[in-house]
């Protein structure tokens, strides 16, 4: 009565999970606030998108993904064996439990006749899978203990995961070994099942139990005779053997009886089986309970996320269906870390140290931005420069194992923000510009690099909007002082293949490179910052490899553009 209670508590805790993740998948999403669409639209499109693949040659790429991507795990294996291990052993494991032992009295015994619980292989394989599972959680934790200098963020809800599968296993372990040496499930195993004449036999019975199949009796051992275990050894062949095999079966909790038996009978081992019974069963359900409202939400998230992401491809299609797949994608991620150890940019973590650089911890943050949750101005300052790093080279939707658009992903989450009116002064660097190649926000693009370019006129003077002459003053040190070896032989100029593409360089670029320095050596760092020479050098380093005095130019014109960056994000105070 008490189970069926707490089933049917946690099944509707769930079932109403499962639903409002399902229904966020249709109604919240990352994307400019030009492209809204009710629930009824997105989930019509989404529909049209199933039935069209239904009934096209796009359905063998559902089966191509469910083989490889699914039962195979071949995005896992091909970067990391040992995440594939750990993975395979976890997945298959507690699959394999939940259908063939939770699930026996519906899946089991309908499969396989005379089935007992009791019996072999299944109170071997019982324990082999549980061993699969924590070999699999142990494998996971050494990963994020060892990876952990290499980028990977750990949160409490990771852990959480680990720990709760790890509970469940442990728990049944710990609860089969009890019932193994405990004497009360032994005599109502005797008196439901047994086929005992007399007191004799079943001492016999008994004895034969404690020498082989680890019960734990408050029985004199003394009087424990060879010729008493024989009698017992006849006695379980006749009342036993036809539905209990032999405990030693169940290795790993066979190990436990031996460990947890004495502790048990000393405190009363009816008593804990029955706590522990409990105990498992709370954990089961509650970790059913838990599971749409937790990062194991995956485990239904990420088998749609990679079917999906393998019929759509690279293809943007409908922009409905793409804040669908946006929004799968969240719920699909496993915070592995893969995408972090793997992305192009993560050297400017080391120098920055804003997680939002790591694509991992982006994702996670993201799923605020997608459920329209209030941030404030610092938070999303600091994602934006996060997404600006990003220069949109794909390897992290490559490498991840959930199959997660990313890059798609992330150029939203940018022009999101950008649409919210927080201006972007990075948009100018050139890590912006495989962004612009996104043909569905190309005019986003151009809208948002007009509005700072804008931004940097109004906050620099240019050289013709000064009065000449120039005055003097004391040079400012920025960090690199190698422009004081600078005498203006112009060599930097003439090499430059940025100048050379013009027919008007000093018109279109503010000032030329020599200029530049020129400029820094007479102490006006605020001309420097405010010419376009700066922005659209492509930092082929030419000019500094040509230079006669080592002039660090691009070095120069990194810091300068950093300058200027923070000047007008501090509101325009140096």
């Amino acid at each position: 009565m008490i189970f069926n209670i707490l089933l049917g508590i946690s099944v509707s805790i769930c079932l109403i999970g499962l639903l409002l993740r399902c229904s966020a998948w249709f109604s919240q999403g990352i994307r400019p606030q030009t492209q809204q669409f009710s629930f009824p639209e997105r989930l019509s499109a989404a529909l049209q998108g199933v039935f069209s693949v239904l009934f096209s040659a796009r359905l063998l790429d559902v089966v191509k993904s469910f083989f490889l991507d699914l039962l195979l795990q071949q995005r896992i294996l091909v970067k990391s064996w040992q995440r594939w291990i750990a993975h395979a052993l976890i997945f298959s494991g507690f699959l394999l439990l939940f259908f063939l032992h939770a699930l026996d009295s519906v899946v089991t015994e309908n499969l396989f006749s005379g089935y007992y619980s009791t019996l072999n292989p299944y109170l071997f394989l019982r324990n082999f899978f549980g061993i699969m599972v924590l070999a699999g959680v142990a494998i996971a934790v050494y990963r994020r203990l060892s990876l952990k200098p290499q980028r990977l963020r750990t949160y409490a809800s990771d852990w959480a995961a680990l720990i709760f599968v790890a509970a469940i296993i442990l728990s049944g372990f710990l609860l089969e070994g009890t019932k193994i040496s405990s004497q009360s499930t032994f005599m109502r195993m005797v008196e439901e099942y047994g086929d005992v004449s007399d007191e004799q036999e079943q001492k016999a019975l008994e004895a034969y139990w404690i020498q082989k199949n680890g019960l734990v009796i408050a029985h004199d051992k003394a009087a424990i005779t060879d010729e008493l275990i024989s009698q017992g050894e006849e006695v379980s062949s006749r009342s036993c053997v036809e539905c209990h095999a032999g405990n030693s079966s169940a290795f790993a909790s066979f190990a436990v009886a031996k460990i947890a038996g004495p502790i048990a009978a000393a405190v009363g081992d009816a008593g804990v089986v029955n706590a522990l019974w409990y105990l498992h069963i709370l954990l089961c359900l509650s970790f059913l309970a838990w599971l749409p409202f937790s990062k194991m939400f995956h485990i239904l998230a990420a088998p749609v996320s990679l079917i999906i992401n393998r019929v759509m491809g690279t293809e943007n299609g409908s922009p409905a269906n793409v804040l669908t797949r946006q929004m799968i994608g969240l719920s699909a991620c496993t915070h592995c870390g893969s995408c972090s150890l793997e992305c192009s940019s993560n050297m400017f973590f080391e120098s920055f140290q804003n997680e939002f650089i790591l694509p991992s911890e982006k994702v996670q943050f993201l799923r605020n931005i997608a459920a329209g949750k209030g941030l404030d101005a610092k938070t999303l300052k600091t994602l934006q420069q996060g997404l600006y790093v990003c220069t949109s080279c794909d390897r992290c939707t490559a490498i991840c194992p959930s199959g997660i658009n990313l890059k798609e992903l992330f150029i939203s989450s940018r022009y999101n923000l950008l649409d919210r009116g927080i201006p972007e002064t990075t948009l100018l660097s050139h890590f912006s510009f495989p962004l612009a190649l996104a043909q569905s926000y190309a005019s986003d693009h151009l809208k948002a690099l007009k509005n700072v370019e804008q931004l940097f006129k109004k906050s620099f003077k240019t050289l013709s909007d000064m009065v000449l002459p120039l005055s003097l003053s004391t040079p400012r040190d920025f960090g690199n002082a190698s422009f004081k070896s600078c005498y203006s032989c112009q060599r930097c100029t003439n090499i430059c293949p940025v100048v050379r593409s013009y027919d008007n360089p000093g018109e279109a670029l503010g000032l030329l490179p020599h200029q530049i320095m020129f400029s820094l050596g007479i102490g006006n760092v605020e001309l420097a910052m405010g010419s376009k020479m700066i922005w659209s050098c492509s930092t082929c380093y030419l000019c500094q490899e040509h230079c006669p005095n080592q002039v660090e130019l691009c070095d120069i014109f990194y810091g300068l553009k950093n300058a200027a960056i923070n000047k007008i994000e501090a509101g325009g105070k140096q």
